[in-house]
């Protein structure tokens, strides 16, 4: 216990203080601390909502600390020591369930990024211009709907033609255009960029016009003769069909 006239710290049962002589006068505790009792209601009580990330439970574990330091020092005028321990317990126990549960996600969320630069990278490599005598083999359509609501308003262009082969030119590229009359018209071009086994692959460049200005995209598609899509948003949708 503490001496309530210099502070020192005694023995529990000490008849006077050892540092300045004074005596102690043993009293029933005459109230319950009201901040240790809350530093325990806030402990437990938040443990469902995680301590709403922690801010409960810190407020409770200093609630607890400041209760039970008063506790110790009020020469048996404050009582309940357990409820400040308790306090403190549970309260240490929820953050550090908290930060082990914040260090899962951050190693997961980790390991996805990592990931996805992975594939970003090999996504990137297949992309390379093609090789020497490389030509595509794959044959199908590019079809760009310019209202997904009305089928009929759509355009077709193949991918590649044969005329394009009679010369050795690595660059096969092709292009279309399609949009009612009066407006600006959606713009799609695609360079053959080599195979991935049996599959071609095509560097697309989309361009898109929003009110007076135009949206510009880039994208490589991998087309193995399954319909696979280029570029979509609410009106629009362009993709490669196979041909039948």
């Amino acid at each position: 216990m503490y001496c309530q006239k210099c502070g020192s710290e005694n023995l529990e049962n000490a008849a006077m203080c050892q540092s300045c002589g004074g005596v102690f006068v043993y009293s029933k505790p005459t109230r319950t601390s009201g901040m240790a009792i809350t530093s325990m209601i806030l402990s437990i009580s938040s443990f469902p909502l995680l301590g709403v990330f922690g801010i409960v439970w810190i407020i409770g574990l200093v609630f607890g600390i400041i209760a039970l330091n008063r506790i110790n020092k009020s020469g048996g005028q404050l009582r309940g020591k357990s409820f400040a321990i308790t306090g403190i317990a549970v309260s240490a126990s929820g953050l550090a369930v908290l930060l082990t549960f914040i260090g899962i996600l951050l190693l997961f969320n980790s390991a996805k990024t990592i990931s996805l630069s992975k594939k970003l990278k090999m996504h990137t490599a297949a992309a390379t211009p093609a090789e020497i005598g490389q030509k595509p083999s794959v044959k199908g359509w590019v079809c760009i709907q310019n209202d997904k609501t009305n089928p009929a308003d759509s355009c077709i262009e193949a991918l590649f033609t044969p005329g394009q082969f009679e010369a050795n030119d690595l660059a096969i590229t092709m292009s279309m255009t399609c949009g009612p009359e009066g407006q600006k018209p959606v713009e799609a071009s695609w360079q053959f960029a080599g195979k991935k086994g049996k599959a071609d692959i095509y560097n697309f460049t989309i361009k898109v016009p929003i009110g007076q200005s135009t949206l510009s995209t880039n994208s490589t598609i991998i087309y193995d003769g399954k319909e696979q899509k280029v570029f979509e948003d609410k009106q629009i949708k362009i993709y490669i069909k196979p041909e039948k």
